[in-house]
């Protein structure tokens, strides 16, 4: 739990992924795989053992040569854009305010420092209130 929400608050990421070149459809390798995020929008039935998917892009020529050669062992499905179309698809990642201070909180305190530590944004009283509610609804749908 710790490390997912650190994850995606952004704060953990290195420096290079509020930068990164590659947050866009034209890239230099010839195949890109990565987690199919958006595949609801493709079908909602196509991960109905909720293993989750994978999104290959084929990039060149080359790509879709080496890609045609392994297919029939492979369960394909056509997406569109629309479905697969994710932020880094568009632009770099926002990088975390406190992303500095979480660093040095490392190297100066370890992790068991950073791990007790909250580097959250929102206000307290908000923070508070996620601790509560979450377990509550937690609670109630069982």
């Amino acid at each position: 739990m710790w490390y997912t929400k650190t994850f995606y608050q952004h704060i953990m990421f290195r420096h290079s992924c509020g930068n990164c070149h590659f947050c866009n459809t034209k890239r230099p390798s010839d195949i890109t795989i990565a987690d199919f995020w958006g595949w609801q929008k493709q079908d909602p039935n196509i991960n109905s053992d909720d293993k989750g998917l994978n999104l290959v892009l084929i990039n060149t020529p080359k790509g879709k040569e080496i890609f045609d050669a392994i297919k029939n062992r492979l369960e394909v499905i056509d997406a569109s854009p629309e479905a697969y179309m994710q932020p880094n698809l568009h632009h770099p990642s926002r990088i975390h305010k406190k992303r500095m201070k979480f660093e040095e909180d490392y190297v100066k305190k370890g992790f068991k420092y950073i791990y007790k530590r909250s580097y959250d944004e929102r206000p307290y009283w908000k923070q508070i209130a996620a601790k509560i509610y979450v377990p509550l609804i937690k609670l109630i749908r069982k």
